[in-house]
């Protein structure tokens, strides 16, 4: 009986590993954009209610994403940094870097809608939380 039981936890932890190993990993290639509100030391609070900001997911091997912001600064000015990001084991999950430009970590809500949180150490130090759609 004792064989049995052992035998039985053990296929199942089996099977969890199985399960954890071959999920679908969530593909993000595409145009991403939407409403986002920041806190920059220099500027204070702000908010944008859309179409300001957008990620363009270029490419995508296995977890392993790049390709580029797009976003125009408070001077009005069109800025795009190259980014390179990976999607958490978990399939729900994610980080990415910008050139120069800080680090954003994020959530996958479903397969067209991204919540992310952004970080940015330079001066002046700069804090985001976007809600993207993915449009193409």
């Amino acid at each position: 009986m004792r064989g049995l039981v052992g035998g039985i936890c053990f296929f199942a932890a089996l099977f969890c590993i199985v399960g954890i190993t071959t999920a679908d990993v969530p593909n993000l290639v595409g145009n991403w954009t939407g409403p986002y509100s920041e806190y920059n030391a220099k500027n204070g609070f702000s908010e944008q209610e859309g179409g300001f900001f957008f990620l363009n997911i270029t490419e995508q091997n296995n977890r392993i994403f790049a390709g580029y912001s797009r976003y125009t600064d408070h001077n009005g000015t069109d800025v795009i940094d190259d980014l390179a990001g990976v999607i958490n084991s978990n399939g729900t999950e994610f980080s990415f870097v910008e050139k120069n430009n800080g680090y954003s970590s994020g959530k996958i809500i479903s397969p067209d809608e991204l919540e992310v949180t952004y970080l940015n150490d330079n001066d002046p130090i700069s804090v985001a939380i976007d809600t993207f759609i993915r449009i193409s």
